[in-house]
């Protein structure tokens, strides 16, 4: 099975619907209802115009601002309105990039060798970055 394929076919015109920093990772959802999601429990970045313009570890911070940047508020600014064009994933890490119009990356970056990184679930099919960067590919059954 063509991973990639398999996850630009499905999420090609979608975007992203929201975004949930919880306890322990962060949820990226697919305009979708639900039914097409990410969670990360691994650093994260987004680019624009190829530049970072965000990342997880932003979240919280102040840089001397008046208050802390609200990672959840910042990702929808920088990506709701924005179109997913493909997605990739690069075979020797497991990152998984999330291509968008107007030249807009979301990056999720699988860092170790030992914990699974991120899982990306679709109708059908779940996908994990494992530790060492291979991934898991399950077929789900839907109820």
């Amino acid at each position: 099975m063509d991973v990639e394929a398999t996850l630009t076919a499905h999420l090609v015109g979608r975007h992203l619907a929201d975004v949930k920093r919880r306890e322990y990772d962060w949820s990226f959802g697919f305009g979708d209802a639900g039914a097409s999601g990410l969670s990360g429990e691994c650093p994260w970045r987004i680019i624009v115009a190829n530049r970072i313009a965000f990342a997880s570890s932003d979240d919280g911070q102040q840089f001397g601002l008046a208050t802390p940047l609200d990672g959840e508020k910042i990702a929808l600014s920088l990506l709701g309105a924005k179109i997913i064009e493909r997605v990739s994933i690069r075979p020797d890490t497991g990152d998984v990039s999330i291509f968008f119009s107007g030249n807009s990356v979301l990056e999720v970056l699988n860092m170790s060798s030992g914990y699974e990184g991120w899982q990306i679930g679709i109708p059908g099919l779940q996908i994990i970055a494992t530790g060492g960067g291979e991934l898991a590919v399950f077929q789900k059954r839907e109820s």
